[in-house]
C-alpha cells in the first residue's frame, strides 16, 4: 500500500493506493469510532471484509464502510494482482488542544 495524500489532524483523510497479490489479505483493527472508508477496484477482484460480513467487488465497484469495524481485504481472483483505491476518513485524531 503507498499513501498517495492525507491531511493533517485532528480529523485526518488519506488516500492509498493498494495492490494486493495472488492469495495475498491485509487485516485491520478498528480504526477510531466515527472512522468510515471509501473503496474503488482499478484492476481485479478485492473481497472486503467488514465485521461478519463479505463481499466481493469487481473492477469499477466501490463500496463505503465504518472503519470502526474490524475489516479487512482479501486478493479474490485467480492468478493475478488485485488494485484498488482507498479513501480513510478518521476524526479526532490527534493535534493540538483546541483554543
Amino acid at each position: 500500500a503507498v499513501l498517495v495524500a492525507g491531511t493533517d489532524p485532528p480529523d485526518v483523510t488519506e488516500l492509498w493506493d493498494w495492490t494486493l497479490g495472488p492469495g495475498e489479505s491485509h487485516a485491520s483493527e478498528a480504526h477510531t469510532t466515527g472512522t468510515r472508508e471509501l473503496l474503488l477496484v482499478l484492476d481485479g477482484q478485492v473481497e472486503l471484509r467488514v465485521g461478519q460480513q463479505a463481499e466481493i467487488l469487481g473492477k469499477g465497484d466501490s463500496a463505503s464502510f465504518a472503519g470502526d469495524l474490524a475489516h479487512g481485504y482479501v486478493n479474490a481472483g485467480s492468478g493475478r494482482a488485485a488494485r484498488f483505491a482507498l479513501t480513510v476518513f478518521e476524526p479526532g485524531v490527534g493535534g493540538g488542544a483546541a483554543r
